[in-house]
C-alpha cells in the first residue's frame, strides 16, 4: 500500500486499526512493515498494537480525547471524573481521559490532553 492510498481510506478517521486493510484484502505482514515504516517517520502515531492515528500535518480530524480512549480498549466507557472535568463541572483540572472497564485492569499511558 501506497501512503496516499492510506491518506485516501483513513484521512476522515480519528483512529484505524490494521484489521480494517486486512478486511479490504491486503497482506497483513506487508501492511504491518509499512505501517512500522510510516510510524518510524512520523506519519502515524501508534497508539496501541493494531491502533492508530495519523501525525498531526496529515489529519483531517483531531480526534476527541475520548475517542481514542473508548478505542483502546473494548467494553470501556470514559469515567466520571474524566467527564465532569472535560464538561468544567468540577474544579479540579483532569489532565487525562480515564477509562473504566468491569474486565482486567489495562493501563495505558498517552500523556496529557
Amino acid at each position: 500500500m501506497k501512503w496516499e492510498e492510506l491518506l485516501l481510506k483513513v484521512a476522515d478517521e480519528p483512529v484505524f486499526r490494521t484489521g480494517f486493510f486486512a478486511a479490504s484484502g491486503e497482506s497483513l505482514p506487508g501492511l504491518r512493515l509499512q505501517l512500522s515504516r510510516w510510524t518510524k517517520a512520523g506519519k502515524l502515531i501508534q497508539l496501541k498494537k493494531g491502533l492508530y492515528t495519523l501525525a498531526e500535518p496529515y489529519r483531517k480530524v483531531n480526534p476527541h480525547p475520548f475517542v481514542p480512549a473508548n478505542a483502546m480498549k473494548k467494553a470501556s466507557y470514559v469515567s466520571l471524573h474524566s467527564a465532569l472535568g472535560h464538561f468544567g463541572m468540577i474544579p479540579e483540572y483532569v489532565p487525562t481521559v480515564t477509562s473504566v472497564t468491569t474486565q482486567r485492569t489495562f493501563l495505558i499511558c498517552c500523556g496529557s490532553s
